[in-house]
């Protein structure tokens, strides 16, 4: 019986929420420098998460939206900036479209968060307590010193899942049956950990989301409530199998929040805003929720910010256009700056089939912020629905190899590229998309095909051939290693 693609994503989530446990680790054990990096370098722990996120990016089911991606990014760069420890260090933000609460730190410094624990947190604070204790188990090299403590995770123990990724594009059977193997043992180190494999990450993360200006105390709170909220579950939700948590635990915490100054930051709108799009989102119930906040519209009853956004957000869902255009504008001109309420309402006039309505906003806001990622992907979309391709195909050729964390990117620029007949450029863009997204061999193939068409970019030749031994490397690698 051969296994459906939900079932591998399954036992990727699994495996991979497992891998976040992994990176906790006794205070007690050496810094940096010691014995440790003769174990796992720098360099092979970067690897082995530039792989991961592959297989991630492939298989598991991302959210693209742009104001999500760059709110996410954009909050944990604020505590990343707080970690004395973290100045050296690569990190990058996702969030994965799934309703369980759940967080997880792999190597490399990439940081995960699903959407259910973002929709769970009552606060920025709660979030920003949850990404600062993650950042902590990256920057404190956490999966290298548990490697010293116990052998039983070692490169190729990590290697195995990832290769079971690789095969499963092919044999789905053979290959979760190697992420089984490697998953028992991800298992394992759950059930090995005890409550002083977390205490390095809670002070850590702690003290930087009090330097970022946010609550500590929501540390201690949001565990208590997730506690709380799944007392009688049968089995409690994959954070709190990962991050285990006691009343000692949450008692320090608790203390530790008292020892520092009060917060300075209120609670943001973006958070709220965030929050309200990935719900909503998420929404099996769209419709009647929809009717009830449009007939209290009606009556004007419905006086706050974030139910008009609610609104707004399910009049879209519904395709009810024409509300959620009159709704955006009211509470963009009551927030000009807002970015949210701006691209909310230039993805609203798309919607509507009218991108020229919603250029001018766009590009009064490129002016201030060029580089902002949700203004070029939104600014993009509404020149090639207006028919101006090449325009778009000049605004992400200046942006996509600085931000090239962000393969959607690319695959938006190929298609512009499409449309403004520059058709010798779509194979290095696509290859670039396919490659970012865990494609290697579909990556591979375009960028061959890419070498023999000329293009305007002098550069591409060069750029193209590095990346096609980069791919070759990468596979000669998986095949040694297995």
């Amino acid at each position: 019986m051969s296994l459906s693609l939900r079932a591998l994503r399954n036992l990727a989530v699994s495996a991979i929420a497992a891998s976040g446990i992994v990176f906790a680790a006794n205070p007690s054990l050496p810094e940096l420098g010691s014995s440790t990096s003769r174990i796992l370098s720098v360099t092979q722990e970067q690897a082995i998460g530039d792989e991961y996120i592959l297989g991630i990016r492939r298989y598991l089911p991302l959210v693209h939206d742009p104001l999500a991606v760059d709110y996410i990014n954009h909050l944990g760069f604020k505590l990343v900036e707080q970690n004395p420890d973290a100045q050296d260090r690569r990190f990058y933000f996702f969030i994965i479209q799934d309703p369980t609460l759940n967080a997880f730190a792999l190597p490399g410094g990439y940081i995960g968060t699903h959407s259910g624990l973002i929709s769970a947190a009552d606060s920025e604070s709660e979030l920003a307590a949850v990404l600062g204790h993650e950042i902590a188990h990256v920057t404190q090299r956490h999966l290298a010193r548990r490697m010293e403590r116990m052998q039983q995770l070692s490169f190729p123990a990590l290697a195995s899942f990832i290769g079971g990724i690789l095969v499963a594009s092919q044999n789905p059977e053979a290959g979760i049956g190697m992420m089984a193997t490697a998953n028992a043992g991800l298992q394992q180190a759950i059930i090995n950990h005890t409550r002083e494999n977390e205490k390095e990450a809670d002070r850590i993360g702690i003290l930087a989301m009090s330097r970022a200006g946010f609550d500590p105390a929501a540390v201690a709170g949001f565990f208590e409530k997730m506690q709380q909220a799944t007392r009688y579950l049968r089995q409690p939700p994959e954070f709190l199998r990962t991050h285990p948590v006691n009343q000692t635990r949450i008692s320090d915490a608790r203390a530790r929040a008292r020892s520092m100054p009060e917060p300075a930051n209120v609670d943001s709108l973006e958070f709220q805003l965030i929050k309200t799009r990935l719900s909503v989102n998420e929404d099996k119930k769209a419709n009647s929720h929809y009717k009830e906040l449009q007939a209290l519209y009606q009556d004007n009853q419905l006086n706050d910010e974030l139910q008009h956004y609610r609104l707004a957000m399910l009049s879209l869902k519904v395709q009810n256009n024409a509300l959620a255009i009159d709704i955006l504008k009211q509470l963009y001109f009551q927030r000009q700056r807002n970015l949210i309420y701006l691209v909310s309402l230039a993805e609203a006039y798309l919607a509507a089939n009218q991108p020229a309505k919603g250029l001018p906003f766009l590009e009064s806001e490129l002016k201030t912020t060029p580089t902002s990622y949700p203004l070029i992907m939104t600014y993009a979309k509404l020149l090639m629905a207006d028919e101006q391709p090449q325009k778009a195909r000049v605004l992400l050729l200046e942006h996509a190899y600085e931000d090239a964390q962000e393969p959607q990117m690319f695959k938006l620029l190929s298609e512009a590229q499409s449309l403004s007949g520059h058709l010798n450029e779509v194979h290095e863009s696509q290859g670039q998309y396919l490659y970012a997204t865990g494609d290697l061999q579909g990556a591979l193939a375009q960028f061959e095909i890419a070498l023999g068409r000329s293009t305007e970019d002098p550069y591409a030749t060069t750029r193209i051939r590095a990346k096609i031994d980069q791919i070759n490397q990468i596979l000669r690698q998986r095949r040694n290693r297995h």
